[in-house]
């Protein structure tokens, strides 16, 4: 088996190996960050002004121009249900902490907000083809973008479903997709089933997810690009090599399983310098096999 199949690991043609800043525990930030705003939204209740500064509505970008909604909106939760924001940080941290171990805590925080964005998005496109005014609140679409592609990476892994049935990742995903689809579709159709449920960020979120873990984006390539000068002076061939010492092919294997353990128990930062070379030399090694 490569290195690039591996669940920890893809080779460069893949999705972002070990890519995108330091060890910062982003998950938990982003955990933290909803438990506060809900915490104010509590507090508030009565005049309500958190969400009426933060709820993401079809007017709010189309007519007041107020963009940073598509943001904020996913960290405000519903102040009357506590399973609501119970729920999407339960599944955030269960799934967020795994695909942030793989693609590095910068990388993780720019798909997390531009699924939020994109869920959003897709709110707002619905409400305005149905000719709706309604408002959306929460972390579902996000998360659902994070839950897409931990079942992508994961789809055998077997979770409990109501603590008691085992079922493979990738069917309670089929399962979350069939649940939100078929109410948009009555939407779609003329009928309103009014579940107080945004539905159309749910189904934004996945399409998002899978969007980008099929395509292989890397946000932090493309955000950290946008701020380097574009005038390139030509450079002269420089006659040096770098040295990279040779592993013995008979070791490499069990090296490579050794340091894949290492950044799913402790995260990526853990790595050395020389054992963040030997993976890349692993990495070019089964390139040139195939």
């Amino acid at each position: 088996m490569g290195i690039e199949s591996r669940d920890y690991l893809r080779g460069e043609s893949g999705p972002r190996p070990f890519g995108g800043g330091s060890g910062t525990d982003v998950v938990t930030k982003l955990i933290i960050a909803n438990v506060v705003v809900f915490v104010l939204q509590l507090v508030t209740v009565q005049s309500g002004i958190v969400e009426y500064w933060l709820a993401l509505g079809p007017g709010d970008v189309t007519s007041r121009f107020q963009i940073w909604r598509l943001v904020t909106y996913a960290f405000c939760h519903d102040p009357g249900s506590i399973l609501h924001i119970l729920f999407n940080m339960y599944l955030l941290y269960v799934t967020g902490r795994r695909i942030q171990s793989v693609y590095g805590s910068q990388e993780f925080l720019l798909f997390y907000l531009a699924a939020a964005i994109f869920s959003g998005l897709a709110f707002v496109l619905l409400e305005l083809l149905l000719g709706q005014v309604g408002i959306v609140i929460g972390a579902s679409g996000a998360v659902s973008a994070v839950f897409l592609v931990y079942a992508m990476r994961h789809p055998n892994e077997l979770w409990r479903l109501f603590g008691l049935v085992p079922v493979q990742v990738k069917w309670l995903c089929g399962l979350f997709i069939v649940f939100n689809l078929q109410p948009v579709l009555l939407q779609l159709g003329g009928a309103n089933p009014a579940s107080g449920v945004a539905h159309s960020a749910h189904l934004g979120g996945v399409l998002f997810g899978f969007l980008y873990e099929h395509n292989h984006w890397q946000l932090s390539r493309l955000v950290g690009g946008l701020g380097k000068p574009r005038l390139r002076l030509p450079r002269r061939r420089s006659h040096l090599k770098v040295y990279t010492p040779e592993i013995e092919s008979g070791n490499l294997e069990s090296r490579v399983d050794e340091l894949l353990k290492k950044v799913h128990e402790q995260g990526e930062s853990s790595l050395t310098d020389k054992e963040r070379a030997i993976l890349s030399e692993a990495s070019r090694r089964y390139r040139n096999r195939l």
